[in-house]
């Protein structure tokens, strides 16, 4: 067999080779997602993750580090250099730069409107987020407020107000759009409840009404431990999300799951540089600082169509590397809304 026959062949072996993995993990390109679950962590970097990696002398990775990709966002907007939380979720929200921090906002259509005329159902989940952060203030916008939030299963971890309609993860729960529904155990400053036992329980009462769903949980709260240097809670903080976001990668072994994190307003701290050092700080605070907001936010993905998300791109591109991807047949690299 002569070298020009041997070449030809490895090309052609070449050619029809599939890619079947990512991160060194088995995966399948170009699957279309039915079931979204999405983080959206204020304050989150991933250096600060050292904070469960290296505790109690431990280097197990986190769930956080078992993704398929990891990209970086740029923070910034028609407005600010570095944004907001709050205008960098809308942004991911509704692929839009324009975001003002007013009822103007509310005349963006989010994600969940696109998708719900074809059958997808999307509850939400906030925690942590005081009035101007909450996604439920649109409700004072008007009819665009009112058309902002439609369809949505609205939950919040904080105190509820009076007469207001209330879960427990213990219970059953009842899902009703166009209302907000708290958590009973929250209280001023913290809830008697975990982040990962009320997501384990919208979630499951979400997945028996819908096969096609997205489910958003929005954290702030670890963004105002940062703030106030409280690392003792935003370690703890960080341990409850942990558990969450294990139990939602686990749901990816089915591949019509995308679960995705991303941050928002995502802070620089200065970690120490000795053992000793770092495992004292949590408690005095010593030689620590928090700096300004970086400006570039963090995205992990897993499940189908993380391939999307893997390199640096903008805030407002988030929206469309979730509705983007090539048909099952056809070489079409952006759909407007393959979700159908």
């Amino acid at each position: 067999m002569n070298s020009p026959f041997i070449l030809l062949s490895f090309l052609i072996l070449a050619s029809c080779a599939q890619v079947t993995s990512l991160n060194l993990k088995k995966h399948q390109f170009g699957l279309l997602p039915t079931k979204v679950i999405w983080f959206q962590v204020a304050g989150l970097e991933e250096e600060q993750l050292a904070m469960l990696r290296f505790r109690e002398s431990s280097d197990k990775r986190t769930s956080f580090e078992d993704n398929l990709c990891l990209g970086k966002t740029w923070s910034y907007n028609l407005y600010d250099l570095r944004a907001s939380a709050t205008a960098t979720f809308m942004s991911q929200m509704t692929g839009r730069k324009n975001i003002k921090g007013s009822c103007e906002d509310a005349g963006l259509r989010p994600i969940w409107n696109y998708v719900n005329p074809n059958g997808y159902q999307t509850a939400l989940i906030e925690s942590g987020a005081v009035e101007n952060q909450a996604i439920h203030s649109f409700g004072r916008c008007g009819e665009e407020g009112v058309k902002f939030l439609s369809s949505l299963y609205y939950f919040s971890r904080s105190k509820p107000p009076v007469d207001a309609p209330t879960f427990h993860y213990s219970e059953e729960i009842k899902l009703a759009p166009n209302q907000v529904v708290y958590d009973r155990t929250c209280g001023d400053a913290s809830c008697g409840s975990s982040i990962a036992e009320d997501f384990k329980a919208v979630y499951a009462r979400l997945r028996r009404i819908s096969e096609k769903h997205f489910f958003f949980f929005f954290y702030f709260s670890y963004l105002r431990a940062l703030e106030a240097r409280d690392y003792v809670k935003a370690r703890e903080i960080l341990v409850d999300l942990e558990n969450a976001y294990g139990e939602a990668l686990k749901l990816t072994a089915s591949n019509d799951y995308l679960v995705l994190l991303t941050t928002g307003e995502s802070k620089f701290v200065d970690m120490p540089d000795q053992g000793k050092a770092f495992f004292e700080f949590e408690k005095n605070n010593k030689n620590v600082s928090t700096k300004r907001t970086k400006l570039t936010n963090l995205v992990l993905a897993s499940g189908a169509r993380a391939e999307n998300f893997c390199g640096i791109y903008e805030d407002s591109q988030v929206f469309e590397r979730i509705l983007s991807g090539p048909k099952q047949q056809g070489l079409e690299l952006k759909i407007i809304n393959p979700f159908k």
